[in-house]
């Protein structure tokens, strides 16, 4: 939303903190998703908006390079991207600029300042990003991009908002979907599921996120607090 305050690399702010931990978990089971075929493609998406995908994605994405894996980070969320905004990098050339062949692929891969981590930033706001998206093009960059990066990750707008991760689900090796605590309805979560499946997409798991850890007495943030001797 406009206006909105950037998503935070809790991972690189407070690497020690439970939720960097959490990253950091998630990171674990994403390598045990698929131990015989390394994931090399996943996107990450949500059913609606304002549930946490880019901040997961972004925080992921840090959890990933520090395990000395190189990792590209694409905004393929066309309508409303935030990828420049998170890693503070310009949001053009970009995706689309590529796509358009107004652009190299070289030219808009962009270093951030974290090791093994860079980016593709969205680019200018196409009047067609369906399009774009589910296009030959697309499955020429993410063929040229995943024989340089061990990771490709993308960031797509919510499932029911628009087709746009449905487009993208088929050309993936897996699907993340972020879901906020108590924020959605099942029916809606249901929906969200069929359509990514009905598209050939590969659902790895859900991330709960803004989930109150007082509805569980904070048992987990405790005892890690408790490990670590930190009270946060």
């Amino acid at each position: 939303m406009k206006g909105s305050p950037a998503p935070r690399l809790i991972v690189s702010e407070d690497p020690r903190s439970f939720s960097a931990e959490a990253y950091r978990v998630l990171r674990t089971n994403l390598h045990y998703a698929n131990p015989d075929t390394p994931l090399r493609r996943v996107l990450v998406t949500s059913t609606a908006p304002g549930e946490g995908k880019s901040t997961t994605l972004g925080n992921l994405a840090v959890t990933l390079a520090q395990a000395e894996r190189s990792v590209l980070v694409v905004d393929a969320d066309l309508r409303r991207p935030v990828v420049h905004q998170v890693f503070k990098q310009r949001a053009t050339p970009g995706l689309t600029s590529y796509l358009a062949g107004d652009a190299l692929l070289e030219a808009v891969i962009t270093k951030t300042g974290i090791a093994n981590l860079s980016v593709v930033t969205s680019g200018p706001t196409p009047p067609n990003p369906a399009e774009l998206l589910a296009s030959r093009r697309m499955r020429e960059f993410l063929d040229a991009v995943v024989e340089r990066y061990d990771m490709v990750l993308l960031d797509s707008p919510p499932v029911l908002a628009v087709t746009d991760a449905s487009a993208l689900a088929s050309m993936m090796d897996g699907v993340i979907f972020v879901v906020g605590s108590g924020k959605i309805p099942f029916a809606a979560l249901r929906r969200a599921k069929a359509q990514i499946e009905a598209a050939q997409g590969r659902i790895l798991g859900v991330v709960v996120n803004q989930f109150d850890a007082r509805a569980t007495d904070g048992y987990s943030k405790a005892y890690y607090q408790r490990y670590y001797g930190r009270d946060r």
